[in-house]
């Protein structure tokens, strides 16, 4: 009988908490903000740099000035030895290097530069003989040459520091020579090129020196040379006697050596 009492107070209060709905938690209200509230603040995006111009873009209408490399020029021979018998001269062929100057103008328009330059020298010579009565000076030859440069570049292509090119390249050069002191017609030679460069200019902008630059290349081109030489014979008019050659080659240089500093050059912009 306790056992039925106790069992019917228990269902008894199941059905009392399964009537009781559940308790529906309140609604929060909204936060406002107040009016003189400090601004949350707003972190900013992640922003990619931007990438650094080419040395082309770097150099659009900038000039350059500096060494343009060297010139192989002809040097006229002063004095021919003349066969007695036969009246032949005898030609030796003398070359020499001539350090060219000028600038490059890197133009507006995207690809295309425009170089100019111009190259002199000057020498004298005298030669030493020991004689009977003391030392017997001899004047040796005066020569004179210049050297005018013109050449197109155009870009291939531009990274950072690098510059890549294709030139054509005209120069023209004179030589002449005399004996030193002497008077008359003097010995003359002409030399004119005629080629295409492929070079490579790389500025020292990855050290700080932006605008320093170097340049190396090679050439591939026709050469042609030119030389008059007077003859002179007591109680006989002046005679001139001439040579021209013509060649094709890879480096316009007189010796395998000059190919590196006859297109090295270097070059500061302003």
């Amino acid at each position: 009988m306790m056992a039925a009492v106790v069992l019917a107070t228990l269902v008894h209060a199941q059905d009392l908490d399964a009537g009781v709905p559940e308790a529906i938690p309140a609604r929060q209200p909204l936060a406002v903000p107040r009016a003189d509230a400090a601004p949350v603040p707003v972190l900013p995006a992640a922003v990619t740099p931007a990438p650094r111009p080419s040395a082309r873009e770097r150099r659009l209408g900038s000039v350059g000035f500096g060494f343009l490399g060297t010139a192989s020029v002809l040097r006229s021979v002063v004095s021919p030895v003349q066969d007695p018998f036969t009246g032949r001269v005898s030609l030796t062929d003398q070359r020499t290097t001539v350090p060219v100057l000028g600038v490059r103008w890197w133009t507006p328009w995207y690809r295309l530069g425009l170089e100019l330059g111009v190259g002199v020298m000057v020498s004298t010579s005298t030669a030493e003989q020991v004689v009977p009565n003391g030392l017997d000076l001899t004047p040796g030859p005066e020569t004179f040459e210049w050297v005018v440069h013109a050449s197109a570049p155009l870009v291939l292509g531009s990274t950072e520091h690098v510059i890549f090119f294709v030139a054509p390249e005209v120069r023209g050069a004179r030589s002449t020579s005399k004996l030193s002191g002497g008077t008359g017609t003097p010995d003359f030679a002409w030399t004119f090129d005629f080629s295409a460069k492929a070079g490579v200019e790389i500025f020292f902008s990855f050290i700080g020196l932006d605008n320093l630059s170097i340049e190396a290349g090679v050439r591939v081109g026709l050469s042609h040379e030119y030389r008059s030489n007077v003859i002179t014979n007591p109680l006989q008019p002046d005679r001139f006697n001439t040579n021209s050659t013509t060649r094709f080659a890879t480096s316009l240089v007189a010796n395998p050596w000059d190919l590196f500093t006859s297109t090295l050059a270097a070059r500061y912009y302003f």
